[in-house]
């Protein structure tokens, strides 16, 4: 049997969806129900009282897990937010029990620039769940120091989530050295699109070489470049 509806009654179906989809999925909506004047300061309380424990404690005591993420995604976007008492906050926000908290700790951390705070993003990178893993990845984008290079070729050759592999991909071309080259070309064998590409894009970026998206022919070029480990490029090789 064919079921048909009016013009008038499907589009207002249509109409309910939309409303759905974004009732679901806007931010705006739970910041405007949430009173960060009241929030923050009860958050900040409750991270500065007492031992690193015990400040966890209280900060679960007094906050709910989307009370937590909220302040952090809020947070992360003021002038003054990634202030020493702030970092502290998702510091520890980075081992909540919920994930979603410390995803959007691990996002907070990242956009702070800050190369001391990569060990944090590593232990996100080695979280059991995805969501963490990938904000990590996206994370070490634009907060990376060498601190992070072995788990991040770990992960770019072994994660399961193809997120994640691509994230890294991406952050590899801050890693200017010989190991993470080998790691981005090896990545130019990934099954998934999105990781070659990025993995070519950081390897042009990271060497100056204009190489088709080419294993073989990547691998030929380091061979030439690097005949003994630990050795650098020189000026020919560099150039294009």
């Amino acid at each position: 049997m064919i079921v048909r509806f009016s013009t008038g009654k499907l589009f207002a179906a249509v109409m309910l969806l939309v409303a759905l989809s974004l009732g679901g999925c806007g931010s705006g909506d739970t910041y405007a129900a949430r009173d960060f004047n009241e929030l923050i300061p009860r958050m900040m309380k409750a991270v500065n009282q007492g031992s690193p424990q015990e400040a966890a404690a209280n900060l679960f005591n007094v906050t709910s897990a989307d009370e937590r993420r909220d302040a952090v995604a809020y947070l992360e976007t003021r002038p003054y937010g990634h202030a020493e008492a702030y970092m502290k906050a998702y510091k520890l926000l980075a081992t909540d029990p919920h994930p979603m908290v410390r995803a959007q700790a691990m996002r907070a951390l990242g956009s702070s620039h800050d190369p001391s705070i990569v060990n944090v993003l590593v232990k996100g990178l080695n979280d059991s769940d995805v969501t963490v893993r990938r904000d990590a990845s996206m994370a070490l984008q634009s907060t990376y120091s060498e601190v992070a290079l072995e788990s991040m070729i770990l992960h770019l050759k072994g994660d399961e989530d193809e997120q994640v592999r691509t994230n890294l991909a991406l952050a590899m071309v801050q890693a200017r050295n010989q190991k993470s080259i080998r790691a981005l070309i090896d990545a130019l064998d990934d099954s998934n699109a999105a990781v070659n590409y990025w993995a070519h894009q950081s390897l042009m970026g990271l060497t100056q070489q204009d190489i088709e998206p080419n294993g073989k022919l990547w691998l030929e070029w380091y061979r030439k470049t690097y005949p003994e480990p630990g050795t650098t490029p020189s000026a020919t090789t560099r150039s294009k």
